[in-house]
């Protein structure tokens, strides 16, 4: 598929989907998890390209609020490519925990966990993704931090990993800000990737940014691109 193809299709996305009325919140940064969870009777859907000259991969997102701080997550990745080792269909859940109740009202600051497990559709096994951060809100400024750690298995990540997972996220306007995750270690999601959100029409959100490796053997950098939107189902 040609780069000016790829960017034909976000675009039409990004408008039809601009005509429904539906919500918006942020369910990750690019790859790492973001501390907010699904509210429950909503349904968040996201579209993920990744692409350079030589690779081109799609990851679709999907999670169902279903209340008390919970969502079900099933995300469909490493499709309708040759150019990753596995294609997968995962299945689990996200959860946040308020820290405590001052520190929540006036930082935001949370607990958030949660797994994926994920089967391969090439016959690859089954594989497992666990993970868990904190995060706060600066009052004023409103950049969010969070940090935390995760363990991948060999049919998600490559190789069996445990690292540390990171974000950064910064408004700068209503409808415009920066943003920043990174996985460390030496697998195929170990990458940086700095980039930022704009909020468009109808609350319907694109992300763009560009991964760069840890290590060669990570994979090559590219280019990341998603649109997403919330969808009410009460």
């Amino acid at each position: 598929m040609q780069k000016k193809n790829i960017f034909v299709f976000l675009i039409l996305t990004f408008l039809i989907f601009g005509f429904c009325n539906c919500s918006y919140a942020q369910q990750t940064l690019f790859n790492v998890p973001s501390a907010d969870v699904t509210e429950k009777g909503k349904v968040f859907v996201q579209h993920e390209t990744q692409f350079s000259n030589k690779f081109f991969v799609n990851t679709e997102y999907n999670a169902f609020g279903i209340g008390k701080n919970t969502e079900i997550d099933v995300t469909l990745g490493g499709v309708g490519t040759n150019n990753v080792a596995n294609e997968l269909l995962g299945v689990g859940f996200k959860s946040f925990i308020p820290l405590n109740k001052k520190l929540y009202e006036k930082y935001e600051a949370k607990l958030t966990y949660g797994t994926l497990i994920q089967t391969s559709l090439r016959g690859n096994g089954v594989g497992n993704w666990t993970y868990s951060h904190l995060s706060l809100r600066l009052p004023k400024l409103k950049t969010r931090f969070t940090g935390g750690v995760n363990v991948l298995t060999t049919t998600f990540a490559g190789r069996d990993a445990f690292g540390f997972i990171g974000g950064i996220e910064q408004p700068i306007t209503k409808r415009f800000g920066l943003q920043m995750d990174w996985f460390s270690g030496k697998h195929s999601n170990g990458f940086l990737i700095p980039g930022f959100y704009l909020i468009g029409p109808k609350d319907v959100t694109l992300w763009a940014g560009y991964q760069i490796h840890n290590n060669k053997a990570n994979g090559d950098n590219g280019f990341v691109i998603e649109v997403a939107k919330i969808f009410s189902i009460r």
